[in-house]
């Protein structure tokens, strides 16, 4: 009776486990397209001051602010990345299944898409921000 709740346990303890890895991963995806979309949110709002010579310090007032959300997203991405390369770790140890799927991919480059949204893309924002405000 003991082993069959000590049993119980472990399932449902590894089941939260793996519902708390699919929620990361859901999450890091889910954040870089909100912060892309606010990105080009900022992007056409800039591209619509500088249509006129007497809003160009108000673009540069939204470039700035622009400069700082792609800061903060890559800030918020590295720190998540981090966070759940930490659960996916414990994952692997405490799940065999996802463990050998994990191992036996042939993909060279696991996890690039994780890089990609949590610091390319935030990269290449804060560059264009940074070159923006550098021009007007």
């Amino acid at each position: 009776m003991a082993d069959d709740d000590s049993e119980a346990q472990r399932i449902a303890e590894d089941s939260r486990l793996w519902q708390h890895t699919l929620h990361e991963n859901t999450m890091l995806f889910q954040r870089g397209n909100l912060f892309l979309v606010g990105q080009s949110l900022f992007a056409v709002a800039y591209t619509t001051l500088l249509a006129s010579e007497e809003h160009l310090v108000a673009a540069r007032v939204l470039a700035a602010f622009g400069l700082v959300l792609a800061l903060t997203w890559l800030f918020v991405g590295h720190r998540h990345r981090l966070y759940y390369q930490h659960v996916q770790r414990r994952a692997m140890q405490r799940l065999p299944e996802y463990a050998a799927t994990w191992a036996s991919w042939s993909g060279r480059r696991r996890g690039l898409s994780i890089v990609l949204i949590a610091y390319l893309l935030p990269s290449l924002a804060t560059v264009m921000w940074t070159a923006l405000l550098l021009i007007t």
